[in-house]
């Protein structure tokens, strides 16, 4: 079980779907939400402030569709910018959207190790925990 992790989607629905099916997968200890990547950075740039960086999220998932910053737009500025801090960070892709120039474009960012195209479910979460696991294992 991973000690926490951060949902960004403007959905709020979606937000709370999200969250519930984390926690009854036992996926993390805590879920942090935000409603799009604007506020995601906020989060980070306070555990940088604070210099708390080892309380931040060990996984994202992100929804690419959001006004304001969108999700690509996020995953730019935190490869380029917050990797180096929270090195150990995985994103999941959360979308509606089956795009394959979406899933061409996500190449470019290593940190994505998902792409989920229906709603979250226990098994897909168990799926992405052993993932996650295995690469913080090949880092090791």
């Amino acid at each position: 079980m991973l000690q926490k992790v951060l949902v960004v989607n403007d959905n709020e629905l979606l937000l709370m779907i999200a969250t519930k099916v984390i926690s009854l997968a036992k996926f993390a200890n805590e879920t942090i939400t935000a409603t799009d990547g604007e506020t995601a950075l906020e989060i980070f740039d306070q555990l940088i402030d604070n210099n708390n960086t080892a309380a931040a999220p060990a996984f994202i998932f992100l929804d690419l569709n959001m006004p304001g910053m969108n999700g690509w737009e996020f995953l730019e500025v935190f490869s380029t910018n917050y990797t180096k801090i929270f090195p150990n960070i995985k994103v999941a892709i959360l979308s509606a959207s089956v795009d394959m120039k979406d899933m061409l474009m996500l190449v470019k960012y290593p940190i994505v190790i998902e792409y989920i195209s229906t709603p979250l479910s226990t098994e897909l979460l168990e799926s992405i925990e052993q993932k996650y696991h295995s690469l913080q294992e090949s880092y090791n």
